[in-house]
């Protein structure tokens, strides 16, 4: 069995924890798009055979050499091989594991953040993880930051305000639960006023990466979308995208296959923390001068940026 997933968090290890047992030989490589590009393709191919085969000091030059070992070593052997986080379409050609190289039963896992790397991999089942409910929310929150399963006396209504800070995104969820364990009342108040104004690096530069790899057009309509947009009836947008010359029809495909939108019921939706990622970036080196920004998105802002200068607009 084959299966591909578009991934919107980070509990494939979790499923690899789980299953694993099950095989006589297993494998997981967690971000390979680092390891490629640190490494290359042959960085990748070392790491997948080294564990399956359980021998680090195994000499491969070439796809060829890989693909032979793979024939003679796993043919008979049950294998389990879960490559996380495969989001460049050029890793596909040295990556994809053929299923006649491996013995029936044998399971390969692809998880990406770009769905069209799915589909020209051949997906025959594409699973979206999707974001976590209120209940197994809280139960992830408590694990990080009180090592328990319930909210300790006195940090209800914090929790809660965290809570609906990460809006159900476990990675945001994770990093802000670890930060939090261990600290005071006064503390976590502080936390969260500072998460306002300044939000967390560690989430924000996880999600930067999917929008790093867009192309400028689909950058500039993930901005519009994050400055003004979300929320608001698909055909609009693309009306007004149109407008800007921005090809809407492929931009905001992209932006769904690459987990950066949803439209539900022909509505634009962005996750709050893309949202404020957006934000940030249009900000960027002069988050107090809005006169610097690209957009402005505040009233206020738009105000006092005309107010200023009034004289060039007669």
């Amino acid at each position: 069995m084959w299966d591909w997933w578009n991934r919107k968090d980070y509990s494939c290890s979790s499923l690899y924890n789980r299953i694993s047992h099950q095989y006589n030989a297993r494998c997981f490589i967690d971000g390979v798009s680092k390891i490629y590009k640190d490494c290359g393709t042959s960085g990748v191919i070392k790491e997948l055979l080294g564990q399956t085969l359980n021998e680090r000091n195994l000499q491969i030059y070439n796809f060829c050499d890989a693909e032979n070992l793979m024939r003679r070593r796993l043919r008979c052997v049950r294998t389990l091989i879960v490559l996380d986080n495969v989001d460049e379409l050029n890793h596909r050609e040295k990556l994809v594991v053929n299923p006649e190289w491996l013995a029936a039963g044998s399971r390969v896992i692809i998880t990406s953040r770009n769905k069209h790397v799915l589909k020209e991999l051949g997906a025959t089942t594409v699973y979206n993880v999707q974001l976590l409910n209120d209940a197994n929310s809280l139960k992830l929150f408590c694990q990080k930051a009180f090592k328990s399963d319930q909210i300790v006396e006195g940090y209800g209504d914090l929790t809660h305000a965290v809570l609906r800070y990460a809006n159900k995104l476990p990675l945001a969820i994770k990093v802000l639960g670890s930060f939090l364990f261990g600290k005071s009342v006064s503390e976590w108040r502080s936390a969260l006023v500072r998460l306002k104004e300044n939000p967390n690096n560690d989430i924000l530069d996880v999600l930067q990466i999917s929008y790093d790899r867009l192309e400028d057009s689909e950058k500039q309509i993930f901005l519009d979308i994050a400055c003004f947009f979300n929320g608001l009836e698909e055909s609009f947008v693309k009306k007004v995208l149109d407008f800007r010359g921005f090809h809407p029809e492929i931009g905001l495909r992209v932006l769904v296959d690459k987990s950066l939108i949803e439209i539900s019921y022909r509505t634009i939706q962005m996750h709050d923390l893309l949202k404020v990622l957006g934000r940030k970036i249009v900000k960027g080196k002069s988050p107090k001068e809005p006169e610097k920004w690209s957009r402005l998105w505040l009233r206020k802002d738009l105000y006092n940026m005309s107010k200023g200068k009034v004289t060039k607009f007669f």
